[in-house]
């Protein structure tokens, strides 16, 4: 992918330095995010965000990110349109191979009904290009994300109310694309404990409503949860068993454990897992910065 290779020489979080003068995706970007009061409050109040826009997608619009691996392509899809203004069938499906996102006959699935469904626009060259319906889809959960971080970074503000542009949005989207291909070595491998979440359909709205529900104030991230299986089912939409299933392999792994005042993650995870938001939050800012730029 020539283009690709191309644009990733100058994605646009690797010019220059934040307005705190540090280097985008530093250690000292990441430490100061983390340290900053309002973290903890933006974490959880990202986590209550995706949990209330899911709650109130059709059937339909969940389709697109309600399992892993549709995530995935939709995430995909969004970044090749808007690098290349469209792209063949085939860059998706080799998109999917090479990231092993799912197999060849699983991307052409997702293709015809993302096109069946209206996500998926056909042009006169059989190139297909991202839809406006799919792109208000995502820019709901754009919008829940980029307000979470002008929390943090005041000067995002105005890239909130730009997403309401097709165009900003694309551009967004490139943005997150180019930074994540040209540094790949930021995100999880398969040993990291918040693979025990990423790693399963559901996984991420568990911990969404682990976040969320009663637990200690202040302290590690999942510190003292209180909530039921029950609760915890119905709040992340997924079922019983597969609350369940999640929590036992957690406490196998020793990375969750009960306690007197509830449910609690092990250090190692608690950890993890604001690594993880620290890198969604620091994605978003230095790709909503390069597309404020470029406006």
């Amino acid at each position: 992918m020539t283009g690709v290779e191309t644009l990733v020489s100058r994605p646009g979080g690797a010019r220059g330095c934040d307005s705190a003068g540090q280097e985008p995706f530093s250690p000292e970007a990441f430490a100061a995010i983390r340290s900053h009061p309002e973290f903890r409050a933006a974490v959880v109040g990202l986590a209550a965000g995706n949990l209330a826009n899911y709650r109130d997608l059709t059937p339909n619009q969940r389709w697109l990110t309600s399992d892993l691996g549709r995530a995935a392509l939709t995430g995909a899809a969004m970044v090749l349109d808007a690098l290349f203004g469209g792209f063949p069938p085939a860059l998706l499906i080799q998109s999917a191979l090479t990231n092993r996102t799912c197999s060849e006959g699983r991307a052409r699935h997702y293709l015809r009904c993302a096109a069946d469904n209206g996500y998926l626009d056909t042009l006169t060259d059989g190139r297909l290009r991202v839809s406006a319906r799919m792109l208000d889809v995502m820019r709901r959960s754009a919008t829940i994300l980029l307000r979470t971080v002008a929390g943090l970074d005041v000067g995002l503000t105005p890239a909130v109310a730009r997403l309401e542009d097709p165009a900003f949005q694309r551009r967004f989207a490139m943005q997150v694309g180019l930074n994540i291909a040209a540094r790949p070595d930021l995100f999880n491998g398969p040993d990291m404990p918040i693979v025990l979440f990423m790693g399963r359909d559901g996984g991420m709205r568990i911990l969404e409503q682990l976040l969320t529900a009663p637990c200690d104030a202040g302290g590690d991230l999942l510190a003292g949860v209180r909530i039921s299986q029950s609760a915890l089912a119905r709040g992340a939409f997924v079922s019983r068993s597969q609350v369940g299933r999640l929590l036992a392999d957690g406490k196998d792994l020793g990375l969750i454990r009960n306690v007197a005042r509830g449910l609690e993650a092990a250090s190692l995870l608690s950890d993890d897992i604001a690594r993880h938001y620290a890198l969604i939050f620091e994605m978003a800012r230095v790709s909503a910065r390069a597309a404020l730029a470029e406006s």
